[in-house]
């Protein structure tokens, strides 16, 4: 688990066992598949979170949030961007996801949805 922390002094918790670089972006990997990414300019530190305090952490998201920390099928992307570009509120997203709002609001910057520099409402 890595704890990225970012420019304003946003972070977010990425699961990650490998990070590789992509045309100015980190790209966060576990088990192979990618969990994340953040354009290398907006990230001020990157540092290694003991996993054993990071289990307990996914484990207490987990009650309030299922998905929190699970890879990004094809189907959940598809209805995030659906629900998305129809205008559906934070808690919304959250509630439909079933996960918690930086993860939300990381992969809406993936897919190119939501700039960098606006948060998610």
């Amino acid at each position: 688990m890595l704890r990225v922390m970012l420019e304003d002094a946003d972070y977010c918790d990425v699961p990650a066992d490998l990070m590789t670089f992509d045309d100015g972006a980190v790209v966060f990997w576990r088990e192979g598949e990618e969990v994340g990414r953040h354009r290398q300019a907006r990230i001020r530190s990157l540092e290694l979170m003991d996993t054993r305090s990071m289990t307990r952490k996914i484990k207490a998201a987990r009650k309030n949030h299922p998905n929190a920390f699970r890879p990004w099928s094809a189907a959940d992307e598809e209805t995030l961007t659906e629900m998305y570009r129809n205008g559906a509120t934070k808690d919304q997203l959250i509630d439909a996801l079933g996960r918690q709002e930086g993860g939300i609001a990381t992969r809406l910057r993936g897919l190119g949805l939501l700039p960098e520099d606006e948060k998610l409402r």
